[in-house]
């Protein structure tokens, strides 16, 4: 997709208490902007080399007057990636940013402000991962209410590089709901697309089988439906 399609689209701003949330929504626009832009976020700036005329087998910078129309495409992406960036951030930020010399620099400049070093991330990353096991529902929580969490849960994640397939994600789910719903639990674990359901799709079945479950209560006081009957 170039650039020119998302054009109409304005640059996510960002926003300091949600940064976590920026940053989702910054790396779709990038990719969405040039599938290219997310080379030049991983392996940085572009930087044309030519052969060494005295030394066999060694490169040596080139000079601008010598780049290829290549090396000025490479370039290019760097430049138009700094500019997005550029124009994402506010003031504060900016001040911070601005001596970076290169898409890569800022980005990362970016992360080490605001999630700290790789050992602070990597803290975060094992916390979350924690959590993620020990997730369970809480007493009186709801449906609606556990998958908020969970979901939430699995976006941070996401953010700090760890994802589960989705067939873990489901089991999960399906594991940690409260009891009263364990019949249509264990019903939509046979079902032969189980495991590659998205996790929503999961929700909203689940959360049809409760809505049914207070209508029959609704229409039958609460007593025991005699499906023959129905």
């Amino acid at each position: 997709m170039s650039s020119q399609k998302v054009s109409s689209i304005k640059v996510p701003q960002f926003d300091k208490p949600r940064y976590n949330l920026w940053k989702k929504k910054m790396l779709l626009y990038i990719r969405a902007s040039s599938p290219e832009y997310m080379r030049v976020l991983r392996e940085g700036r572009h930087v044309p080399m030519k052969d060494h005329l005295e030394l066999p087998n060694m490169k040596i910078s080139c000079p601008e007057a010598e780049w290829s129309a290549r090396d000025k495409k490479l370039i290019a992406l760097d430049e138009g990636l700094r500019l997005i960036l550029v124009d994402s951030m506010d003031d504060d930020m900016s001040h911070q940013i601005m001596v970076c010399d290169s898409a890569k620099h800022i980005w990362e400049t970016i992360q080490l402000l605001m999630e700290g070093t790789e050992d602070v991330r990597q803290n975060r990353l094992y916390i979350l991962t924690s959590q993620y096991e020990a997730f369970k529902s809480l007493p009186g929580e709801s449906i609606t209410q556990v998958f908020e969490r969970l979901n939430k849960l699995l976006n941070k994640l996401s953010i700090h590089g760890k994802t589960y397939p989705k067939r873990e994600v489901n089991r999960k789910f399906i594991l940690v709901l409260p009891h009263h719903l364990e019949n249509k639990a264990s019903f939509v674990r046979e079902r032969v697309d189980f495991e590659t359901m998205t996790l929503e799709k999961l929700y909203g079945k689940q959360k049809t089988h409760k809505m049914e479950h207070e209508q029959m209560k609704i229409i039958y006081g609460g007593g025991t439906v005699d499906r023959k009957n129905v």
